[in-house]
């Protein structure tokens, strides 16, 4: 066979780039651009499409979601 062993397994091909099953939660699923973790609201989200990939929680005292802009690229308060 014409493969490595160390590139076995389930993978899904996107803009030329294979990306492996276990890592597709952390890739958007509008462009299957990689997600980027805003620390300062404790969600992720992506910089291509500029939307959060994470709802805002239903905790009114929650001190991440409360603040969180609508858009994650928009200018911070």
């Amino acid at each position: 066979m014409n493969y490595k062993q160390e590139e076995q397994g389930l993978y899904l091909l996107a803009n030329k780039n294979f990306i492996n099953w276990m890592d597709v939660h952390t890739y958007c699923h509008s462009c299957l651009e990689k997600l980027t973790f805003d620390d300062e609201f404790d969600a992720s989200y992506c910089s291509s499409c500029n939307e959060w990939r994470e709802e805002k929680c239903s905790d009114i005292t929650c001190e991440y979601c409360d603040k969180r802009p609508k858009r994650p690229l928009d200018p911070r308060r």
